[in-house]
């Protein structure tokens, strides 16, 4: 990974933690090597959270225009085991550098490793509402 891919991975998990903080009190960025990025806690609950940055659009090859936002969603490529497992994240958060927004979406299982998302979601995603979804998710079993 290149150092600007770095750079702008870490501004990514700074970004989701400065939202997060607007809605709770407990927010901690943790050190580069651990399997999540963030953790939060609301209501009382702690959540693990993985942040994947997006910085350009993905072009589609039939009218050659970037239309769409593409996330992988493995671990970083130094990394032996590149797939999550359960009970290393709770949930990601999707951030969009160039219209600083966020998708929340709960952690299933770690056989997923890409998701796309169409540029008009990303580009008027309501951050808070994809949260607390993501959250009500989690609280009522939906992972």
């Amino acid at each position: 990974m290149t150092r600007q891919t770095e750079r702008i991975g870490r501004s990514g998990e700074y970004a989701v933690a400065s939202f997060l903080s607007l809605e709770s009190d407990t927010v901690h960025v943790l050190p580069h090597g651990s399997h999540a990025d963030i953790i939060f806690e609301i209501n009382d609950i702690m959540y693990k959270c993985q942040v994947k940055t997006c910085s350009k659009k993905k072009m589609c090859h039939k009218t050659h225009k970037r239309v769409n936002w593409c996330f992988d969603m493995r671990r970083g490529a130094n990394t032996k085991l590149r797939d999550y497992k359960k009970g290393m994240v709770d949930l990601y958060a999707f951030y969009c550098l160039e219209y600083n927004t966020i998708v929340f979406k709960i952690f299933k299982d770690g056989k997923r490793t890409k998701i796309t998302f169409k540029d008009s979601l990303m580009k008027n995603i309501n951050s808070k509402e994809s949260l607390y979804d993501a959250l009500d998710k989690i609280k009522n079993g939906f992972n």
